[in-house]
């Protein structure tokens, strides 16, 4: 677990007035004309000639403020008998979606949509690089219920010096997997997937979008590239970046227009950064809607109950999907 007080004094922490004024245009921090009430950027696109850390953006990342992990921490390791404690040591970072307020990916001319991909795939690189950092792992909270703290539609990045261990569950299954059958289990995944079809949202040349067979919660949903490969780093950004883009905003759209508007999390899962897993692993995004409540029997023994049927909800998404698709981007 990670514990980080800091993040206590958020805008949107214990005092409901301020969660309000956070909210409105003419305070948002990351809104155009608010620069100065973020850290520095540390990548922004903007037209030839513009002013860094001012107006002009298309898609602007800065560091978070109420960072959980910090590049530069207090100390290093604490042990006291059995109990033993190391600093956060990483990087959180705020991809600001684009200038507008009020429009989150769905509603987004799909030219943005293909930016916040790029600018994913351009920190994710940026931090790969770091011999102190383990795993990247690139979100995106919609609504206050999903952990949203600012209405502003924004992703956010957390570079981090250890393996999480929900990752490290799917690692040691797709190492299982190989062993017994020689093959990547996403692969495997994929194809009966596709061959079944009840579960399949979308398909473009590149990506395929369904829910999964034991989808945890209502309407939780996959995209995967086909093409095998561990890292969401190595990216094609020619073919795969506008194909990814397209897969992700109308999965997001026929959410938002089929279940008016839920809100949800979703996360890039991506091999460690350090780990040899090419043979093994295989990126994918996983959206998770806020349309249940984990209560007791989920938390007591960790197993979820799914109140719709997987097969229900894709062919639910699909139907919109299907109309959306013809729809001009």
């Amino acid at each position: 677990m990670a514990v980080a007080t800091e993040r206590a004094r958020r805008p949107d922490s214990f005092s409901q007035a301020v969660k309000e004024a956070v909210a409105t245009r003419d305070v948002c921090p990351f809104c155009p004309g608010h620069e100065a009430m973020t850290p520095p950027e540390v990548l922004a696109y903007r037209a030839p000639g513009g002013t860094p850390n001012g107006e002009g953006w298309s898609v602007r990342v800065v560091p978070n403020l109420y960072a959980a992990f910090r590049l530069e921490p207090d100390g290093q390791e604490q042990r006291d008998g059995r109990f033993w404690q190391r600093d956060a040591i990483g990087a959180c970072e705020v991809l600001i979606s684009s200038p507008d307020h009020l429009a989150p990916t769905p509603l987004l001319p799909r030219h943005q949509v293909e930016e916040i991909v790029q600018s994913y795939v351009d920190r994710y690189r940026h931090h790969a690089q770091d011999p102190k950092q383990e795993h990247v792992l690139i979100l995106y909270n919609h609504g206050r219920p999903a952990g949203a703290s600012l209405e502003h539609p924004h992703s956010q990045l957390y570079a981090i010096s250890l393996v999480p261990p929900t990752l490290a569950d799917e690692l040691q299954g797709g190492r299982r997997f190989h062993d017994e059958q020689r093959a990547c289990v996403f692969c495997r995944t994929l194809d009966d997937e596709r061959k079944a079809g009840t579960r399949i949202v979308f398909e473009n040349d590149a990506f395929v979008v369904f829910g999964p067979f034991a989808a945890r919660t209502p309407f939780e949903t996959w995209i995967m590239p086909r093409r095998h490969t561990a890292s969401f780093g190595d990216l094609d950004l020619a073919s795969e970046k506008p194909a990814f883009a397209e897969a992700l905003q109308l999965t997001l759209k026929a959410l938002r227009d089929g279940l008016n508007d839920p809100p949800f999390n979703y996360f890039i899962h991506s091999a460690p950064l350090k780990a040899d897993v090419n043979d093994t692993y295989h990126w994918h995004l996983e959206l998770i809607p806020k349309l249940s409540t984990a209560a007791g029997f989920e938390l007591g023994t960790g197993m979820w109950i799914n109140v719709v049927k997987p097969e229900d909800s894709a062919a639910f998404l699909r139907e919109r999907v299907q109309k959306l698709a013809g729809q001009p981007a």
